[in-house]
């Protein structure tokens, strides 16, 4: 039986995004110790990965090293009112999953999810509208250009 991954919306389409950016395989971040490049490799190989979506920490966080067993205490000052990452990761995957009536109980093929995202992906402006748009269009076009790609 396949193991299913849980994932954050968020980290799920900086994947995908990435991949519109070219990148076809993952490779660890030895200084994070995180699984992302893990995780990612496995929904870029497998299309039908299933995928059960969270708020709280994922399969990607687990092993960083800046994951203290509850929470990410990565520091955060770029992004007025959030001090840490983890209070603005769970406030994106908020509106992600909110915005997009997804659920956390549900499981979804990573071919799935990524069509959802990408039936209504300008919903990436409301989703990071702390960010300037000279950072979010990037994300929201090559989230687009991996989507295609990914979803043929």
């Amino acid at each position: 039986m396949q193991e299913i991954i849980t994932i954050k919306p968020h980290h799920f389409i900086d994947i995908i995004k990435l991949y519109g950016a070219g990148i076809t395989v993952f490779v660890p971040d030895e200084i994070m110790g995180h699984n992302f490049y893990k995780i990612g490799n496995q929904i870029l190989n497998d299309k039908e990965t299933k995928l059960k979506l969270t708020i709280k920490e994922d399969d990607i966080c687990l092993p960083c090293q800046v994951f203290d067993g509850k929470k990410c205490t990565d520091a955060l000052s770029h992004i007025p009112g959030f001090t840490l990452k983890n209070t603005y990761n769970s406030t994106l995957d908020q509106r992600i999953i909110s915005i997009l009536s997804l659920d956390t109980t549900t499981i979804y093929t990573a071919r799935n999810l990524c069509s959802l995202i990408k039936e209504q992906s300008s919903i990436i402006f409301k989703v990071w509208k702390e960010e300037a748009n000279d950072i979010t269009k990037p994300r929201y076009e090559l989230f687009n250009k991996g989507a295609n790609q990914y979803v043929i």
